[in-house]
């Protein structure tokens, strides 16, 4: 009993206050790159041994283009004497080499995203009247409006290999076909039925996918994984341990699963499936 209560206060914690780094990627050679939301870290291939590579940023996301440039955003509170927010975006590249590709600035990255196909070009969703705008800006900066999809609470969202965009909406997968929206699976969480009127939902975190197209989703509440098919079939591929629960994750080149996971104590690791 003392440590499902344990990890009922985890989880209630999670929900009000914690906002865990979902952000994992792999480079050309095979190498991990993850963030404990504090630090950036390099992990060998092998698993065996992890190298401190960019320090001192506060950063959620990662994205890792094809000539092996990691980019991510530093984001700060300066306390409630200001009340003010700030961010930047860095970008570490392949020689190892940090700069700031976008300078710091007061408020919240806006226009800006992690989320990008293999041309670069980048997606997001922005709260509209109807639901959400898809929104799309090219390498020179160009930003298009592509279609209005109808949403409720849109939580991670993921470019997939093939160009597909993938969005968690409050407990759905959906995608974007068309420019139509597609549910690809329902109730990640299993808890459909409860306050529609709450927000945020903390359930669900990283969205990913593997060289042949299926899609993962690290279903936090529940400690899992969830990895759906290309022909719609959903199935757990990963428990966390005790303690330890997914945030996200990245398919490497072999096959193999990388899953990124916090614990109450807000320690961060990445473990090989």
């Amino acid at each position: 009993m003392k440590w499902q209560l344990i990890w009922v206060y985890l989880l209630a914690a999670l929900t009000t206050v914690a906002h865990p780094g979902i952000g994992i990627v792999q480079n050309s050679k095979g190498e991990i790159f993850y963030t404990d939301t504090e630090r950036i870290w390099k992990v060998s291939p092998d698993g065996n041994s992890k190298t401190l590579v960019v320090p001192n940023v506060h950063t959620h996301e990662l994205y890792m283009d094809a000539q092996d440039n990691l980019y991510g955003e530093h984001l700060w509170y300066e306390g409630e004497t200001t009340n003010k927010w700030g961010h930047y975006v860095w970008k570490y590249d392949a020689r190892g080499k940090f700069s700031k590709v976008r300078p710091a600035a007061e408020g919240f990255l806006r226009n800006y995203s992690f989320v990008r196909d293999t041309a670069g070009c980048m997606y997001w969703l922005v709260s509209s009247k109807n639901g959400s705008d898809w929104m799309k800006m090219s390498p020179n900066q160009k930003i298009e409006w592509l279609a209005t999809v109808p949403t409720k609470d849109v939580r991670s969202q993921f470019c997939g290999k093939d160009g597909t965009f993938y969005y968690v909406d409050d407990n759905d997968l959906c995608k974007i076909v068309g420019n139509k929206a597609r549910v690809v699976a329902l109730d990640l969480d299993g808890i459909t039925g409860e306050d529609p009127k709450r927000k945020p939902n903390n359930s669900i975190y990283g969205v990913w996918d593997d060289p042949v197209g299926n899609v993962y989703i690290a279903v936090t509440s529940k400690k899992m994984v969830k990895k759906v098919t290309c022909d719609g079939r959903v199935f757990v591929v990963y428990k966390s341990p005790f303690s330890w629960m997914p945030t996200g994750g990245v398919v490497d080149k072999k096959g193999n699963l990388w899953i990124l996971e916090t614990n109450q104590l807000n320690v961060v690791r990445v473990v090989k499936s």
